[in-house]
């Protein structure tokens, strides 16, 4: 386990009610994850489901019964590996849900507030202020006029959910904002594309935002079916390369979570 890592056994994030100024974080799997600060319980791009096309989930399916209520839920893009209408629905309550413009119209069919962002928008939910910050990254086909973006979550701590994107020199505006980065490092196929981050990039990102404490998203999560017995590095090693990547540099704390597993970071982070 990492250095400064507290993780739960896996089984989900039925947690007790966090005091203001901690952060918990739980990784669902892929991109998905339950971010709960200052009082405030979010849920990222939710895919809920045992399996994605021809993928198929590996490590436990979040239990929709432990997610307890939502305050917002946050979706990158319009890829199905990120905005998954059917996991959607399948939400309890009546969280509103931020999508980036242009995917509004798809998210309002799905019988919940919707609000659609720009990159530079910013909603507030409680005590924490949600700002939809660029991301570089294909637009899905089927939904071309919607946009990438990433959201930086800003309460007593500050969190960059990257989604899905590749690197980009002005990452490092967000330097002096964020103490704990949320980053994509592996896709379930051997060749990463030029839009998307993977293990060494999503280091240097985790340095130009100024993270304190970096957490590898997208990984170990989706596979094709049986294809993980005759070749499973896809879908084991990208964060532990990732992590390899930052082990030089000592001011940041990298947590390697598999899917379903927890971890707290106390107070604040930033440098």
């Amino acid at each position: 386990m990492p250095a400064g890592a507290n993780r739960s056994e896996r089984g989900g994030p039925e947690t007790a009610e966090e005091p203001a100024g901690v952060l918990r974080i739980a990784y669902l799997g892929h991109a998905t994850l339950l971010i709960e600060l200052d009082g405030v319980r979010l849920l990222t791009d939710p895919v809920l489901g045992d399996r994605l096309g021809p993928l198929r989930r590996h490590g436990p399916t979040p239990h929709l019964g432990a997610l307890g209520a939502l305050d917002a839920v946050l979706v990158s893009h319009a890829h199905p590996d990120h905005f998954d209408p059917a996991s959607i629905r399948r939400l309890g309550g009546a969280a509103p849900v931020l999508v980036p413009l242009g995917l509004g119209g798809a998210a309002a069919r799905l019988g919940r507030p919707v609000e659609e962002v720009r990159v530079g928008d910013s909603v507030q939910v409680g005590g924490v202020v949600i700002t939809a910050v660029p991301a570089l990254h294909l637009r899905w086909p089927l939904r071309p006029h919607a946009l990438t973006i990433g959201f930086l979550i800003e309460g007593s701590s500050g969190i960059y959910f990257a989604g899905d994107t590749r690197f980009f020199s002005s990452m490092a505006d967000l330097a002096g904002r964020v103490d704990v980065a949320l980053l994509p490092v592996g896709r379930w196929g051997p060749h990463p594309g030029p839009d998307r981050l993977g293990p060494a990039s999503a280091a240097r990102a985790a340095v130009a935002v100024g993270a304190s404490v970096a957490i590898p998203i997208h990984w170990g999560t989706f596979y094709p079916a049986g294809f993980w017995r005759i070749w499973p590095r896809p879908l084991r090693e990208p964060a532990a390369r990732f992590a390899a990547e930052l082990e030089t540099n000592s001011e940041v704390d990298v947590r390697v979570l598999e899917p379903g597993e927890v971890t707290d970071i106390a107070g604040r982070q930033r440098r």
